[in-house]
This record gives C-alpha cells, sequence and structure tokens, in this order.
C-alpha cells in the first residue's frame, strides 16, 4: 500500500512550491523582463506586467502616494528575494504605491516582492550621475522582516589558567 504514503508526501510538498504572491498577481506578468532591460529601453517595456524584488534601500511618504527605492536581487524558488547577502543586482527600481504606506513597516533593509505595471522611467541623482529608475505601480506587494543581525561570539574571556597542560610541554 505505498499509494496513500506516497499522496501524502506529495500533499506536504507541493505546498512549498507556491509563490509568495497571490495566483491573480502572477497571472500575466513577464517574468522573463529585467530591471536592466526596462531602463535600456523604457518605451518598449512600459506597461507590462513584473514580478520583482529585492531589498529596500529607502521608502518615503510623498503627496498621494508612497515612493519606495529597491535595490533589486534574484528571486528564490518562492519568489521571495534571496536571503543570502546581497551580492548580485541588475539595478534599482521605484515601488510608487498609492496612498499610505507606513514607512516604519516597509523600512530599510527589509526584503520585498512586487508583482505590477511598468509605468516608465524616472530620472534621478545618485550619488553623482543621473540614473533612470523604472517605477513600478503595484498589483501586490509581499514584505519580509528585516534579517536578524549576526553576533559572533568568540568565546572571550578565555578560560583561567591553569590549562589542561603544563605550560612549554608537548
Amino acid at each position: 500500500n505505498l499509494f496513500p504514503a506516497l499522496m501524502v508526501l506529495i500533499a506536504l510538498i507541493l505546498p512549498g512550491c507556491a509563490s509568495v504572491l497571490s495566483k491573480e498577481a502572477l497571472m500575466g506578468a513577464d517574468r522573463t523582463l529585467t530591471v536592466d532591460a526596462t531602463q535600456s529601453s523604457p518605451d518598449k517595456h512600459s506597461g507590462k506586467k513584473v514580478v520583482w524584488g529585492g531589498v529596500i534601500l529607502s521608502s518615503e511618504n510623498l503627496e498621494n502616494t508612497t515612493e519606495i527605492e529597491v535595490l533589486e536581487t534574484p528571486l528564490s524558488y518562492d519568489d521571495a528575494p534571496a536571503e543570502a547577502e546581497v551580492k548580485v543586482s541588475r539595478g534599482r527600481f521605484i515601488i510608487e504605491a498609492p496612498g499610505y504606506l507606513d514607512t516604519a513597516i516597509y523600512k530599510i533593509e527589509a526584503r520585498i516582492t512586487v508583482s505590477g505595471v511598468i509605468k516608465g522611467i524616472v530620472k534621478k541623482k545618485l550619488g553623482r550621475m543621473e540614473y533612470g529608475f523604472p517605477v513600478i505601480t503595484p498589483v501586490e506587494l509581499k514584505l519580509f522582516p528585516v534579517p536578524p543581525k549576526v553576533v559572533y561570539y568568540y568565546g572571550y574571556p578565555y578560560p583561567a589558567r591553569p590549562y589542561p597542560y603544563p605550560y612549554g610541554a608537548e
């Protein structure tokens, strides 16, 4: 009777393959379109639906919208931003969410995944250079908490003497 055991195993594995976003948010999204491709030809990609994610660099409440600047990172199998140290990015983008989002929640270093429509490019200063940020109007947002800081403990203070072997002994 292997069949019931196999069905239970499949039932346990399948939910782990699901996206963090709803099926409606994913429907019609161009999963091949990247931030850098959008920057290089914004007119061609304006109005397309994408799923991008990354690390929040800043968030600001404006008069009618909340603007979230994100450093794009690769997404994992479930569309969550990669949790390892960020070493790969294809650029930055801005999420322009209508209304008010609390910037204490959408804060620096939090990870975010967005399904949304490309509105266009906005040019802003990044350091001394002019940078073209793709702007996304969100359909759905999924926020992940700021990863905890890892504190390494090196065992100080060292154990008191006498050591388990006499000094100079081999």
